[in-house]
This record gives C-alpha cells, sequence and structure tokens, in this order.
C-alpha cells in the first residue's frame, strides 16, 4: 500500500482542487479524502507530499521513439520535404539503435510526468521490450507503409498483437503512416486487422495543405472521408493532427467517436497550420495532446504541450477564453486515457494509480492554491518541475531520476548511438 498525504490534489474528476490524501493499494487507486490523511498500516509506504501538487499522470498521444536519436536535425523545412530527408536516417537504423532511443524516449517522457505514451516505431518488438522494461505504460504502433521498404509490415503487427502483455500495461495497435505513403489496400488490410484483434487503429491524417490536397485529388474525398469510405471508423481510430479539417469531417469525427492527437508543437516548426482545436472540440472531437517525435518538436514535454495548445486557440479565435485550462489539462489526461482505452487519467477511486507528483516550491509556481493550480500547472510548470512518477502503483521516478534503469549508462548509450546514426546517414 501506498499513502501519499498532504498534497495539493487536481485532476479528481469534476472534483475542484483540494489539499489531502490519496491511497494506492496494488495498482489502483483505493481512496482519496481531503484534509489530513488517515491512519495508515506499519507496512505501508507514506510520501509526504507537502508543497506538492498530485495530478494524473500525461497520456501522450502521439510520439515517434525513433526520432529521438536525430533530434535537430532536417530543420527548415516544411513537412514533405522534412519527411524526405527523415527517411534517409529511418532507413539506416539498427534495431539495437531503436531499442536506446525507445528506452531513451520512454526516460525523458517518466521524467516529465508522462506515464502513458502511444509510440508509432520502426521497430515495434523493440519499443515493446523497452516499455515492459522501463516500466512506462505504452501502446506501441508499428510505423506500416508499404512505400518504405524499411517500414515494419502488417505480418509483424499481427505477430506483435498475438504477442500479448501478462499485465496488460503495454499494448499494440495498428499503426499506418498515412493515406498517401499506404496503399488504400494496405490501409483496409490494416483497418480488418484491427478489427479482428479488437483494437485500434492510429495513423496521421490532414497533417499539411499539400498532403490533404494530393488526397482530394487522387480519390475526390477529403482524408477523412477517405478513411470512412475504407471502413478505418469501423474499428476505434485515432488521428495524428487534423490540422487540415473542415466543417464537414469535424461531424464525421465527432459521429464516429475517433479521437485526434493535437500536436501543436510539430505543426508550427514544419509550418503545417495551427489544427482548429476549439472546433473540433465545439463538435464533440475527442482530443488528446502529443508530442509527437523529438525531432519535430525538440522535446517530450507535455507541460509545454498544454500551454501551446492554450495559446494557440486563443491566438487562433481571437477568444481569451477559448480552451480554458482546466480543459486543456483534461486533454492531457483524461481525454487521452479515454483516446486509447487506458482506465486512467484521473484521480478516482478505482482508476490505474498512474500519478505525477510535481514540486510546488518553486517561485514561478506560486501561489499554490486550489483556485490558482491548474492555470499555473498548464502555463508555468515545466517538466522538471516532476519529481515523482507512479505507474500502476509502482514508483519510477524518484527524486526526479529513473528508478526502474540504470539512468547515466541509458544516457551514454542514447548519445553514443545517435552519433552512429548520424554518421551513417551522412
Amino acid at each position: 500500500m501506498l499513502l501519499i498525504k498532504d498534497a495539493l490534489v487536481a485532476g479528481a474528476g469534476d472534483r475542484a482542487p483540494f489539499f489531502g490524501w490519496v491511497r494506492i493499494e496494488g495498482e489502483r487507486i483505493a481512496a482519496l479524502g481531503e484534509g489530513a490523511a488517515p491512519g495508515a498500516p506499519g507496512a505501508a509506504r507514506v510520501l509526504d507530499a507537502r508543497d506538492r501538487i498530485l495530478i494524473p499522470g500525461f497520456v501522450n498521444t502521439h510520439a515517434h521513439s525513433h526520432s529521438s536519436l536525430t533530434r535537430g536535425t532536417a530543420e527548415g523545412m516544411a513537412l514533405e520535404a522534412w519527411i524526405a530527408a527523415i527517411i534517409r536516417e529511418q532507413s539506416r537504423l539498427t534495431p539495437e539503435q531503436a531499442r536506446v532511443a525507445a528506452l531513451a524516449t520512454y526516460a525523458e517522457a517518466l521524467l516529465s510526468g508522462t506515464t502513458s505514451i502511444v509510440d508509432m516505431c520502426l521497430f515495434p518488438e523493440e519499443a515493446f521490450d523497452a516499455a515492459r522494461e522501463i516500466g512506462i505504460r505504452a501502446v506501441i504502433v508499428p510505423y506500416v507503409a508499404d512505400t518504405m521498404a524499411f517500414a515494419p509490415t502488417l505480418e509483424r503487427t499481427e505477430a506483435l498483437l498475438r504477442r500479448g502483455n501478462d499485465d496488460g500495461r503495454v499494448r499494440a495497435w495498428v499503426g499506418l503512416h498515412d493515406l498517401e505513403t499506404c496503399s488504400d489496400g494496405q490501409i483496409r488490410a490494416g483497418a480488418e486487422l484491427a478489427r479482428a484483434h479488437g483494437v485500434g487503429v492510429h495513423l496521421h491524417c490532414s497533417e499539411s495543405r499539400t498532403s490533404t490536397q494530393k488526397t482530394v485529388t487522387r480519390t475526390g474525398h477529403t482524408p477523412v472521408a477517405h478513411l470512412e469510405a475504407l471502413g478505418v471508423f469501423e474499428a476505434p481510430t485515432h488521428l495524428a493532427h487534423c490540422v487540415w479539417v473542415d466543417e464537414g469531417d469535424r461531424r464525421r469525427l465527432a459521429g464516429r467517436g475517433a479521437s485526434v492527437a493535437h500536436c501543436p508543437h510539430a505543426n508550427l516548426k514544419v509550418a503545417s497550420g495551427i489544427a482548429p482545436t476549439a472546433a473540433m472540440r465545439a463538435a464533440g472531437v475527442r482530443i488528446g495532446l502529443g508530442t509527437d517525435g523529438a525531432k519535430a518538436n525538440n522535446r517530450l514535454d507535455m507541460f509545454d504541450v498544454m500551454k501551446f495548445a492554450s495559446l494557440l486557440a486563443k491566438g487562433a479565435t481571437l477568444d481569451p477564453a477559448a480552451l480554458p485550462a482546466r480543459d486543456v489539462l483534461g486533454m492531457a489526461t483524461r481525454e487521452g486515457a479515454l483516446a486509447m482505452a487506458i482506465d486512467a487519467g484521473e484521480i478516482a477511486p478505482g482508476r490505474l494509480a498512474d500519478l505525477t507528483l510535481i514540486a510546488a516550491d518553486r517561485f514561478h509556481l506560486q501561489p499554490a492554491l486550489p483556485q490558482t493550480v491548474v492555470t499555473n500547472l498548464v502555463h508555468a510548470a515545466r517538466g522538471s518541475d516532476v519529481e515523482t512518477v507512479i505507474v500502476g502503483g509502482r514508483v519510477v521516478v524518484e527524486g526526479g531520476s529513473v528508478a526502474t534503469v540504470d539512468q547515466g549508462a541509458l544516457f551514454a548509450r542514447y548519445r553514443d548511438a545517435g552519433r552512429e546514426l548520424l554518421r551513417a546517414a551522412a
């Protein structure tokens, strides 16, 4: 049993933030309450969270672990040129480099408060093993595209789906890169595979004006409408980006129950545009937040994503009330968990104990009070403020360090692997 006491608790369902306690038994939250914590049995571990903020762990709904190895290259390019540049690197990636990249990506995510990650990756088997080793909750999505010879296949995806995981913490979904790098036949086959195994489908959609127009010219449909025509929405569907979706697309996404990963940094960096998040939410579309890969973002800090998402929506709509902080925190936690069918994302009895403790004894987080904490988390907090991270009741980050692997040794392997890959791709 684990008891967290004297915390400022935010993200407890519909409850306003409060000073109180949370008790964890096994992998789930057993109870919580305001004020002083009840007495704990002698065998219980007690975390004193005075001057600490307790929130649900973040759910990063779109990332690419392999891109962490080459962060900082292929700068100043629009999406289509950027993809062409990174293919040269991706085609030279080795399984061992991919495993190190996955471990490093997950370590970076955990250290900044992310407890669950959706990883669309080139070596899904290595990523699956890395997630199991380090203790993060993960949905592994193979980066399938039949126009890329080095990409994983649907056959490898099916083998991964059959593999399973004893505790359910690491799962696989069907991944398809997008409508212009996958054939229509491959898209249909991927959707059928997802339905056969009762899992979801994840792919990029309507990311840039150029890619969107290519699909319209080729098919006569918008990308969202073409995905519907190919039967993709018959399985749970999670789409990355959706920058160029019109009113009809938004209605279709909401009606089909599809979810969207909003990745504001990546969309801005490659000049794809600004996703209409406020309009999508108004139409009833579920939206989670994602960092995208480190190459398209340069960091995997979900606090940074929350701030960008909030401010972009206000600037794009000229409405200072657009995407209020409480909604943005919900997108980063509860909405992401719902999109990925993870029984977490809020602090409530029975939910998985995926939690993050943030040090509030920092100038930029004061005053840390129930009426200020949510907006300060969204607009002032940083991943470096994270102190403790719990996944399924297990402490995986403690004192600002990963507790499940040798962090120093991993960093050295990661640094060397990135340099090796860049030399090979030069």
